[in-house]
């Protein structure tokens, strides 16, 4: 493959052979990398294309073919060559390093997948894929219908029907599960209780409300800075469904620092700081597709609760060791096998959360501090600290640290194997 350097043009487009093999190459030399999403409605196998960077709104190299800018990001300077297929429309991009070739998805289709015709996408036996998880997006019209081959949640052969509407679905090595869908055509964030983004993150509506925060006397694992108070959040927010992947961290920061990499991409990343955090939401938040930040104490535990109020969101504690609630929420001491696992194959909270209990300690924004002894609207913690707090236990610890309430310390540089983020999206930046 030749590659063509220092051009101004942003596409040449060299032969066309009698099979209808076309090959593109394009080169622009910016400073910052800017990814690309891939419409292609030609019937043709469409070859090999270099891209080193790309800084325009729309590329049209031919009646054939569209392309656009949008934030299916890597932080990474250097070319990246993919090969591009046309699937009757169909195309997957994620991270540059993986494209869809046919219509029957494999481990190899991790990621974003976007459908622009009438298609059947048919998945895999679940017990190939264990771990594996898929967003499937249909960006065509109404008239268009994307059918899934197989079953989900007891769902047989699912369908898109509605333009943008989505499904992200994931095996848990016996069958596939949706995480999240949506299948409005709205386009108010207000108005969706899923949305999404393109690198595969979604995140559920949470409504302003009041809870009490902190755990009772009696509660067993309870700790002394858990003191109860009303909280009140006028806001609603958008929280992440899951922890952010190691596949999603690699895809903004172009590395996967993780001490699990061999857990694989659908993994919750870890072995991050809180500064690290900081870093990554900021190289996101400048992609454009929003703005998103690490959650308040306040904003996690609500989220986490999902109106209960016992130990756990699926009920109380009955040992601070092993607790049969937890086991069926949680990867945490009894059933870890001292590994973190894959996101969301344990059961989701009331409001569709995974892991919020166990798997990985979750960073939040705030700094660690006394809670307040009266109702307090929107507690943002102290000012200034030396410690960050941490919510939701981890894959090596026992019931009693995995508790809604359960409240941790560290600070800003520190890292280990569990310790994780999710996000949270803010609705009116």
């Amino acid at each position: 493959m030749k590659r063509i350097h220092d051009v101004k043009a942003f596409m040449k487009i060299c032969k066309e052979f009698a099979h209808q093999l076309l090959y593109l190459f394009l080169v622009v030399l910016l400073s910052k990398f800017q990814p690309i999403i891939f419409e292609i409605t030609c019937s043709a196998s469409m070859g090999t294309m270099t891209v080193k960077a790309v800084n325009v709104e729309l590329i049209s190299s031919s009646e054939n073919i569209k392309i656009s800018k949008t934030t299916i990001n890597s932080m990474a300077s250097q070319e990246r060559s993919i090969t591009i297929h046309d699937v009757s429309g169909t195309m997957m991009v994620n991270g540059f390093s993986n494209v869809l070739t046919s219509t029957t998805l494999n481990s190899n289709h991790n990621g974003l997948i976007l459908v622009s015709n009438t298609i059947t996408l048919t998945l895999p036996d679940p017990s190939t894929v264990m771990g594996i998880m898929y967003t499937i997006k249909k960006i065509s019209s109404l008239a268009k219908t994307v059918s899934i081959s197989g079953i989900v949640d007891g769902e047989v052969n699912p369908q898109l029907l509605e333009q943008n509407s989505y499904i992200t679905i994931i095996s848990n090595g016996n069958a596939w599960y949706k995480v999240a869908e949506s299948n409005t055509t709205a386009t108010s964030a207000e108005n969706q209780i899923y949305i999404g983004n393109t690198l595969g993150m979604t995140f559920r509506y949470i409504p302003a409300g009041t809870f009490v925060m902190g755990s009772p006397s009696d509660e067993l694992g309870r700790n002394s800075d858990e003191t109860q108070y009303t909280v009140t959040l006028s806001e609603p927010y958008y929280i992440q469904t899951t922890e952010v992947t190691q596949g999603q961290w690699k895809t903004v920061m172009g590395n996967n620092p993780s001490s699990f990499g061999s857990c694989g991409l659908s993994c919750p990343v870890e072995y991050i700081s809180w500064d690290d955090t900081k870093t990554f939401i900021a190289t996101l938040n400048a992609m454009g597709e929003g703005a998103y930040t690490l959650p308040t104490e306040a904003q996690w535990e609500y989220a986490a609760r999902a109106g209960s109020d016992k130990a756990f969101a699926n009920g109380g504690i009955s040992d601070i060791i092993t607790d049969t609630n937890l086991d069926r929420m949680a990867w945490y001491a009894n059933n870890s096998n001292s590994t973190s696992h894959a996101i969301a194959q344990k059961q989701a909270n009331a409001w569709g959360l995974f892991d919020m209990h166990g798997n990985v300690w979750e960073w939040c924004g705030n700094w660690y501090g006394t809670y307040p002894t009266t109702s307090v609207a929107n507690p943002i913690g102290p000012l200034t600290g030396s410690e960050k707090a941490l919510r939701g236990g981890g894959w090596n610890y026992n019931s009693g640290y995995c508790r809604s309430a359960k409240r941790s310390k560290i600070g800003t540089d520190y890292r280990h194997a569990d310790i994780g983020l999710r996000l949270l999206k803010i609705i009116n930046p």
